[in-house]
């Protein structure tokens, strides 16, 4: 019990120091989450007005303690009772609650497998923006995600806390900045779930993302576009993305991101834009909508890895951080690099 306590410390210690920023990491605070494994901890089933009893290791010997919960959750214990891998003993607002992990077998498709690829583009002007294609690069679904309501609260909050902080009403001004991460965190989780209910009517499906880490430190444009691009949580909405996706056994890819609105889907000549979000390619003049065309080519992109790769066992697309080696570097350019590399497609 002492070692896995230690162990289960050293991860949460690790997980607040990998996020410096986060200086009130919930974890240093009150009762800290313990990890029981088999050894430790047990459950028995009853005919009493309690159906399922924790039986659980401590100090002074086993103690049996009752438990409540939602009738799904304690059915699946109940059905489960010996396949669970490890349960977190957790504290919250005067309350113990036991955290049951158990192993889902998930039948995720391989590379080899894909048939249907949902390409996501994330943006300003539409959060994000879907582009279904097959095998064949052949369109069967589009989606937008217009950002301009979200852009309209979002300024609102804003004014809002403007005026708080000249009256100088801190805990107003405090209430305001919480109800705004609440309003977003709820748009992320929609936004997401009804990306991942996209790929659930295609078989085989695969979501491309692109691996935007670090975008916050690469991009820098006017104060007012850095505002709204920095304060919007698109890792949040990635996250909430990739988590619902393999709830539901949908496999999701990440590739590289620069310069994916910047290639003609038709000829593959470099793009320009001409005003937002509109896109004109220079060789065949044919005109796009630059976040349409990013989710097009984010799904073209992760084609020139499978094809490229094929065969390569130290194959992993999800990574993303950097383009295919051989494609890119001096003898292409960047921007020739890609378009190369979509033409294996």
């Amino acid at each position: 019990m002492v070692q896995t306590a230690r162990d289960f410390a050293q991860e949460q210690y690790k997980s607040w120091k990998n996020n410096p920023n986060n200086k009130t990491f919930p974890h240093f605070y009150g009762f800290t989450a313990i990890r029981f494994d088999k050894r430790a901890i047990s459950f028995i089933k009853s005919d009493g007005c309690f159906p399922l009893w924790a039986n659980i290791a401590t100090n002074n010997g086993r103690v049996k303690v009752p438990l409540i919960g939602y009738d799904k959750h304690m059915e699946t214990v109940i059905n489960r009772l010996d396949e669970f891998l490890a349960v977190h003993l957790l504290f919250k607002d005067g309350v113990f609650y036991l955290n049951v992990i158990f192993k889902d077998e998930r039948n995720i498709p391989e590379e080899k497998e894909f048939e249907h690829f949902i390409g996501v583009d994330m943006g300003i002007k539409n959060i994000a923006t879907v582009v279904v294609q097959d095998r064949q690069g052949t369109i069967l679904e589009t989606q937008f995600f217009p950002g301009s309501y979200i852009q309209e609260k979002r300024r609102r909050f804003r004014e809002l806390r403007r005026k708080l902080g000249e009256k100088k009403l801190w805990n107003e001004l405090k209430d305001s900045k919480n109800r705004e991460q609440r309003f977003l965190k709820d748009i992320n989780h929609k936004i997401s779930r009804q990306i991942v209910d996209i790929a659930s009517k295609y078989s085989n499906a695969v979501i491309v993302l692109e691996k935007l880490d670090g975008i916050r430190r690469k991009i820098k444009y006017s104060k007012t576009f850095n505002w709204k691009l920095h304060n919007w949580s698109f890792k949040q909405l990635l996250e909430f993305i990739v988590y619902k996706a393999h709830d539901m056994s949908i496999a999701v890819r990440r590739v590289f991101p620069a310069f994916t609105s910047q290639v003609c889907r038709n000829c593959m000549s470099r793009t320009v834009r001409r005003s937002q979000p509109c896109a004109v390619c220079e060789s065949c003049k044919k005109k796009y909508n630059a976040d349409w065309l990013g989710a097009n080519n984010v799904v073209r992109r992760l084609f020139g890895y499978m094809l490229k790769n094929l065969g390569d066992s130290d194959y992993r697309p999800e990574h993303g951080s950097v383009e295919s080696e051989g494609v890119t570097g001096s003898t292409f350019g960047i921007s020739k690099g890609f378009v190369a590399q979509l033409g294996m497609s």
